[in-house]
């Protein structure tokens, strides 16, 4: 299969003597390569995920005191930026380094920005409220200076002072935030490629092993990082936290660099991506070259005659390109950058999605603070014990449902009903998943409805609350009186939602592919993933600086009514997460449309199933295989052997 797997430009003769350099060392071997691969993701990704899991309340919480929907931004501005710049990091890696060389290039990158979060936080969170030295720089006579008083820290900020940037250390954070992204971005679109490098020369079955391998890797990964990490950060310290995850990244990095000597290294012979800007860069030379001779017509009979292009041929954009119409390009190649159109629709309209799936590490996190995390383990006693609950661990939820679903719908129900003449193919499981993840959007809003409820309780005095006070570390929340136990529903419909939009929609585009493209699916598919969360931070951003649901006088407290003062107990503000959520469902809405409306104009349900009924099976259980055996948290990351190629 290995040779229906080409790229647009073909690879050197001497990568195909690398195989056989690794097998006759004695000292080296598929499993240690693998071995040491697979031990860097589980190390990369429990730092990924103490990062992402818990950003929005390290900055939200003190020293530092974002308001939330800042927090919120930096939150999603961190996540769109690890997603889109992976397109960027396989590009470099094809192009430029080599896959080996631009891991390396990711994880110094990567681990460079990540030694600044145990710098940028308190060792003691309960007792620390300075900011880090660096933050507090300020130019006196020339000289950079250390502000070591206690109001600069603390001082309370404007209330009418909008800007993301005039939150403390912003620019520090934002330039830290953006080196991790870079590094993480580059390094995700590269590994999971690298290990099939490892195997490719041996068969099938050891590919689908080591991928399965991969998925259980990145799944422990993120599951240790959401479930103990993100414990030492909320319940001992963020830089406990924070210097075990680099701790752990550096560990991986080094394990990763041990490998080297039995490694596959494939040197960089060109990307793909090059070559289909090249293809639009041909289509717009020949296009302006052909008008400028439609220019220079003659008029014959009152007529403009075109001398230059029969009348009978319509040509697209690209077809400007083609060798036949005086292109530099073959008709196949271009051909297959034309097939491009219909995936890139396809992830156009699924973007509502990523709206939505990004809301788990920002809006839910933010909602679950302001909620009952004590959970009573002993009423009956005059002083209960109480534990607190980690607002990190309900992503966990997500997961789960993610790991128990998709063998059981992959395994179980979709034979059966292809079986009973009923298949459910991959455009009706994008539609169900978007509509699982409307109805957790729906869900959310209806929860923070009952939570402003719960918060706000006495309709006669509308500026009368009934809050608790739960402090985490140093910072304490005034919360409704409401468990965050009832969040539990929309994490699981969001990884419902996944088990059949996420998964169906990244096999429909490698079913639909052209194999010279297939290299590239993931990075487009990263790259529209990212899209949706930048969206993300603009809708918030908009109606954050218009006053609209969301405002900024107590440090973006979601339980806000304003101005309500005890003596006069009116309010002409409020906030309203509710209504954001309830926005959220209905942008889905209009993204599950858009689907359908797309579906019927390319015809996506009838020719996918033709691709995958000519598809062998061998080959199409594969595909599946590698993506059905991924991880939660990192479930939009999936991958086919197809990317070695």
């Amino acid at each position: 299969m290995s040779d229906e797997r080409r790229a647009l430009l073909p690879r050197r003769n001497e990568e195909l003597a690398l195989s056989p350099t690794r097998t006759q060392n004695s000292l080296c071997s598929v499993r240690t390569a693998c071995g040491a691969i697979l031990l860097s993701v589980v190390f990369e990704r429990l730092a990924f995920y103490a990062l992402a899991g818990n950003l929005v309340l390290f900055l939200n919480k003190r020293p530092f005191t974002w308001e939330s929907y800042h927090a919120m931004n930096a939150s999603f501005y961190f996540l769109g930026l690890s997603f889109v710049t992976s397109l960027f990091g396989g590009w470099l890696a094809d192009s430029v380094f080599g896959r080996f060389k631009a891991i390396i290039v990711a994880l110094v990158i990567y681990i460079v920005g990540y030694v600044f979060m145990p710098l940028l936080s308190p060792k003691d969170d309960r007792n620390s409220i300075l900011l880090p030295d660096v933050c507090r720089l300020h130019r006196q006579n020339g000289t950079y200076i250390v502000n070591h008083t206690r109001e600069f820290d603390l001082g309370d900020s404007d209330s009418d002072d909008k800007n993301p940037f005039d939150e403390k250390c912003a620019w520090l954070i934002y330039i830290v935030l953006t080196i991790i992204a870079v590094g993480n971005g580059s390094f995700k679109a590269n590994i999971a490629p690298f290990g099939a490098d490892q195997v490719n020369q041996e068969g099938q079955q050891t590919t689908l092993g080591f991928f399965n391998w991969f998925y259980w890797c990145v799944n422990l990964g993120a599951f240790i990082g959401l479930l103990a990490i993100t414990w030492v950060e909320q319940m001992k310290s963020f830089f406990y936290g924070y210097l075990s995850a680099c701790v752990c990244l550096s560990v991986g990095a080094i394990i990763f660099i041990l490998g080297g000597c039995c490694y596959i290294r494939r040197p960089a012979a060109g990307s793909i991506l090059t070559n289909i800007f090249r293809i639009i860069r041909e289509a717009f030379r020949m296009r302006r070259r052909r008008r400028r001779e439609y220019r220079t017509k003659s008029i014959t009979g009152g007529k403009m005659v075109d001398e230059a292009e029969p009348s009978h041929e319509r040509l697209s954009f690209l077809d400007y390109a083609k060798h036949r119409h005086g292109g530099v390009f073959h008709d196949s190649l271009v051909e297959d950058v034309k097939e491009l159109k219909k995936i890139l629709c396809v992830f156009a309209v699924l973007i509502p999605y990523w709206m939505v799936y990004f809301q788990m590490q920002t809006t839910f996190l933010v909602q679950g603070l302001h909620m009952k995390l004590m959970i009573d383990l002993n009423e009956s006693d005059t002083k209960p014990p109480h534990t607190q609950l980690v607002v990190a661990w309900f992503s966990l939820f997500d997961v789960v449902f993610l790991i128990l679903l998709l063998p059981l719908f992959d395994r179980v129900i979709y034979p059966r009903l292809a079986r009973a003449g009923h298949p459910f193919g991959m455009t009706k499981r994008i539609i169900v998943g978007m509509a699982f993840a409307m109805a957790a959007m729906i869900v959310a809003g209806v929860v923070e409805n009952y939570r402003l409820k719960a918060f706000w309780p006495y309709p006669d005095h509308p500026c009368e609350n009934n809050s608790i006070f739960q402090t985490i570390g140093n910072t304490t929340y005034q919360a409704a009186d409401m468990s965050i136990l009832w969040q539990i529903p929309q994490y699981a419909l969001i990884g419902t939602s996944e088990v059949f939009t996420s998964v169906a929609g990244l096999q429909f585009a490698y079913s639909v592919a052209p194999k010279s493209m297939k290299g590239i699916i993931m990075g487009l598919f990263y790259l529209f993933s990212g899209i949706g969360s930048f969206l993300g931070t603009a809708i918030i951003s908009g109606f954050y600086s218009t006053g609209t649901w969301f405002h900024s006088s107590d440090y973006g407290d979601i339980n806000c009514r304003l101005p309500c003062t005890m003596s006069d107990e009116v309010f002409t503000q409020a906030c309203h997460l509710d209504y954001y959520f309830y926005l959220l469902a209905g942008v889905e809405l209009v993204g599950l449309i858009l689907f359908i409306v797309v579906s019927k104009v390319f015809k996506l349900g009838v020719e996918t199933q033709e691709r995958l009924q000519a598809d062998s099976p061998v080959t199409f259980q594969a595909e599946a295989t590698m993506n059905d055996e991924k991880d939660g948290r990192h479930s939009i990351q999936r991958t086919t052997s197809d990317m070695s190629s």
